[in-house]
């Protein structure tokens, strides 16, 4: 999670650029460059589990969650990357614990509570 310290004035720092870039440093989770196609990602939040398959061409085929609310198979689109819920956003991961991953079709997930990358290769 973002610490939350106060500075002199009172506020806090959980959305200030120095907090974040701390919290980046220190994440973990799934990198982009982690993935290859075939990959898959399952993302973990506290009422969702959202899969997503790595194509060829970069774009995922995307299933759970909000994606099973709304199409009936495999929905595919970009990762943009991962978010605290705000506009800061870091195409670096494709997932990673307590942060929020926003899809190509501006679908944003709560935030993450597990992330797992599940190589090609072990999928049937």
């Amino acid at each position: 999670m973002i610490p939350q310290a106060n500075n002199r004035s009172g506020e806090t720092r959980a959305h200030s650029l120095t907090a974040l870039t701390e919290h980046v440093a220190k994440a973990n989770g799934v990198r982009r460059e982690d993935m290859r196609p075939g990959d898959m990602v399952v993302l973990y939040t506290s009422n969702s589990v959202y899969r997503a398959r790595q194509l060829p061409d970069g774009r995922f085929a995307v299933t759970g969650g909000w994606f099973d609310k709304h199409y009936s198979a495999e929905f595919v689109t970009s990762i943009t990357g991962c978010t605290w819920g705000g506009k800061c956003i870091n195409r670096q991961f494709v997932g990673s614990c307590g942060m929020r991953v926003e899809f190509g079709n501006r679908v944003i997930t709560l935030v993450l509570q597990r992330v797992v990358r599940i190589p090609g290769s072990m999928l049937n």
